[in-house]
This record gives structure tokens, C-alpha cells and sequence, in this order.
């Protein structure tokens, strides 16, 4: 993620990252760490931490898409630990619900049981409040079939 090209939401997540990361104390911070991918293809993590001999991952996705997701799951088996952040609201109907019995209730989406990795987390940030405000397993936050 190059700086002159980012837009207003990409700027607000890299610096709410950046806090975020520098909160975690790494011994060693990566920007754009290249990386080979299965079936000799190159890539790169948008971030790469060395913390307390955990290495972990960081992609950075302004407008997700579950099929850019999808992709970016062949990132997950270099790392310890591999975190997408997305903005606040994204995958509105992946998200589990909790009941309400006043709400309308929709019938929610799945992601496939590829997401269900122990090692996958999500952080959603808030563009409004510029910081990131949700940091768990990317199944405890989406749905995800079993």
C-alpha cells in the first residue's frame, strides 16, 4: 500500500494500524514484506511483526470482497498469526448477529470453512472515530460454516 495513493479511508486505517501495532511493543515492524506464495507467485503483507517470537501478518483492505479474501488466504501459512482489517461496516450480513427480539432478523451469510483458521483475526476500524475498535478471531466476528 503505497502512501501517495491511498485514499481518505486507506490513510485512516494504516495510521489506526500503525497505533495499534506500536501499542503491541514489536521487536521488529515490516512495511510491505515481500513473500512467495504457493505455486511460485509473489507477495507481500501490507505489515509483518516479529513480537515475542510470534511472527504476524497484517492485510489491510479498504473494500474486502470475499473473493479478495479468498485470495489472501494462501498469505495465512507463512505467519503465526495473520489479521485482516477491514472498515467498520464491511460484510454487514457475514456478521453474527446477536438476538434481539426486536430486530428483523435476515438470513445470515456464511463464509467458507476455509476462514474458520485458528491463526485468522480481524480488526474492524472505525473510519468515523479513526482507530481500530474490534480485534478478535475472524470466526468469533463473522459467520463462518463449520
Amino acid at each position: 500500500m503505497q502512501m501517495q495513493n491511498q485514499t481518505y479511508v486507506e490513510k485512516i486505517m494504516y495510521k489506526a494500524t500503525l497505533e495499534k501495532i506500536k501499542e503491541l511493543c514489536p521487536e521488529k515492524l515490516f512495511v510491505e514484506y515481500a513473500v512467495s506464495l504457493p505455486n511460485g507467485r509473489k507477495g507481500s503483507y501490507d505489515f509483518l511483526i516479529e513480537h515475542n517470537g510470534t511472527r504476524i501478518g497484517f492485510e489491510l483492505m479498504s473494500r474486502p470482497t470475499k473473493g479478495k479474501l479468498k485470495e489472501k488466504l494462501a498469505y495465512l501459512h507463512n505467519v503465526d498469526k495473520y489479521i485482516f482489517v477491514f472498515p467498520m461496516a464491511s460484510f454487514e450480513l457475514y456478521k453474527r448477529q446477536q438476538i434481539n427480539c426486536f430486530t428483523a432478523l435476515t438470513r445470515p451469510k456464511f463464509f467458507p470453512e476455509d476462514f474458520s483458521n485458528k491463526k485468522l483475526y480481524v480488526w474492524l476500524c472505525s473510519i468515523d472515530e479513526k482507530r481500530i475498535v474490534t480485534q478478535a478471531r475472524f470466526e468469533k466476528i463473522f459467520n463462518v460454516k463449520k
